[in-house]
């Protein structure tokens, strides 16, 4: 292939009407052109400069000269041994800035490693000019992501020549150019990687080894007003986020889903974080969930209308009852007919109308969380009425098996929630004189288990196996948010477990497993 590409060159040559014997006159860039070709190429050449130096300090002694080009066969560089610039290099006036052309340089190998995209060597007579038959010339093209960008050139006297010469520029170039590539991709990935930090919809900090902030990205700042690093020199500055910072240094372990308050402006913002080991240093998560949390909530207490809706027939009969009491006890004083016994027991039915109320007000409050101590088995006699309110309708009857427990560190108002939401889906469930258990009792020192457990006839097989997932029913006007919202209270909340499955025989059964602290 060469050979023939020699031949043909040297036929343009004579078409050309170059002659042999005189030195050329080669075009050269004017200064601000070379400028810009050595600006992009800063990077490439600086590489390309370690390493021809550690080779050209192993060749001492050889008459070596290396020239880089571009891929138009621009002379950008050159470095090597002084004496063949003083021979050949100024007689012909080869420095940088100079443009290799075939009208002008005739058989070079420059131009050959260039078209041809392969080393080439070009030793004595191969030449077409008579003052290049002294010297041996080698190019090898520089290929970046599988482009030709240049060649990188040696040119040395013919007594010199070396086959090993060539091997060796070979290896040399394969080394810059896989340096070059893994610059290149590293440049990728950091852009990359920067295009998704500014574009992503996580907050990002990044800190170095001694806990000073060094990146923040655009949505954490969006997050929070005052995080712009120019304000805070050091993670410790900031209140939330140092705390939990501490903690992370504390352990010695990443912290993941970390809920915390973050103030942005006027309001607060709900926010999950992610605490991990990052070079010498640790990468912080943001998300932002207020969102997702008033989404929630409006979930929430829309399956506490929900309740609320189903519940009104029952409450109206249980307050009917001490009505009907009172109003005869009125309508017997109006008669005269009064007795000393009757404003006791009137009192009793008021304080039994405002239990039934004041039950029924438990879920129309806000979900604010306010965990306390409390007995499982007393929060699930406070809402006895509401309860039975449900089983008014089907006489379905409401057992109750207490055992000895400690007392848990819950939500109690939310807890009520799931279970006046479990009783009612029994009480939906089981036909006309059924029968619902609660069993309350510790499965070991460590937890507190509620079983909810009727006769009816269990969930179907299909609904089973996708249980607590939004808008999964089995009802005509149901809206499937009712067990997602316990499950939601018994595992996120509680961090408990809360187990569906059916018994044999028919009915369902619901296990809430909730740790005691």
């Amino acid at each position: 292939m060469l050979d023939n590409y020699i031949a043909e060159v040297r036929k343009r040559c004579l078409e050309y009407k170059l002659d042999p014997n005189v030195i050329p006159a080669f075009t050269r860039l004017s200064n601000e052109e070379l400028a810009r070709i050595q600006g992009e190429y800063k990077e490439r050449l600086h590489i390309i400069r370690l390493f021809m130096d550690k080779f050209l300090g192993k060749s001492k002694g050889i008459p070596i000269l290396v020239a880089v080009t571009d891929d138009k066969g621009n002379i950008i560089e050159y470095m090597g041994d002084e004496s063949l610039e003083d021979t050949v290099v100024n007689q012909i006036g080869l420095q940088k800035g100079v443009r290799f052309t075939e009208e002008q340089a005739g058989v070079n190998s420059i131009l050959a490693a260039l078209e041809l995209e392969m080393p080439v060597q070009v030793i004595g007579d191969d030449h077409y000019y008579h003052f290049l038959h002294l010297t041996a010339c080698y190019s090898v093209p520089l290929f970046l992501q599988e482009k030709v960008i240049g060649t990188i050139s040696m040119m040395t006297f013919l007594h010199v020549a070396n086959p090993m010469i060539m091997a060796s520029l070979e290896t040399v170039v394969d080394s810059i150019k896989r340096e070059l590539d893994l610059r290149e991709q590293n440049r990728y990935l950091d852009e990359m990687n920067q295009m998704i930090l500014e574009q992503s919809k996580t907050g990002y900090i990044v800190l170095d080894e001694s806990g000073n902030i060094v990146k923040v990205n655009p949505k954490a700042q969006a997050i929070m007003d005052e995080i712009p690093h120019q304000n805070y020199s050091s993670i410790r500055d900031m209140e939330q986020l140092g705390e939990v910072h501490e903690r992370y240094e504390k352990n010695h372990e990443a912290i993941q889903d970390y809920e915390i308050i973050l103030q942005n402006g006027t309001e607060n913002r709900s926010c999950l974080v992610d605490f991990f080991p990052f070079q010498a240093g640790t990468l912080i998560q943001i998300r932002d969930i207020t969102e997702y949390k008033m989404t929630e909530a409006y979930i929430q207490n829309a399956e506490k209308l929900s309740i609320i809706g189903h519940l009104a027939a029952g409450v109206a009969h249980e307050i009917k009852n001490p009505l009907t009491t009172l109003k005869g006890f009125i309508q017997l004083v109006q008669e005269n007919r009064y007795s000393d016994t009757y404003p006791a027991i009137m009192l009793n039915e008021i304080e039994r109308i405002d239990q039934i109320t004041n039950e029924f007000l438990v879920l129309s409050r806000p979900t604010v969380q306010a965990k306390d101590w409390y007995d499982v088995r007393e929060l699930v006699k406070e809402i006895g009425v509401l309860l039975s309110s449900f089983a008014i309708s089907k006489n379905i009857e409401i057992t109750h098996n207490f055992k000895d427990i400690e007392p848990i560190y819950c939500d109690a108002n939310q807890l009520k929630q799931v279970f006046i939401n479990l009783v009612k889906n029994s009480v939906e469930a089981v036909g006309h004189n059924g029968r619902l258990d609660i069993t309350v009792e510790s499965p070991n020192p460590e937890s507190v288990l509620i079983r909810f457990m009727d006769d009816g006839d269990g969930f179907p097989k299909h609904i089973l196996q996708r249980v607590g997932q939004p808008f999964l029913t089995t009802k005509e006007d149901g809206n499937g948010l009712g067990i997602m919202v316990c499950k939601r209270i018994v595992e996120t909340i509680h961090n408990g477990e809360m187990i569906i499955y059916n018994k044999q025989g028919g009915g369902a059964i619901v296990d809430i497993i909730l740790p005691q602290t």
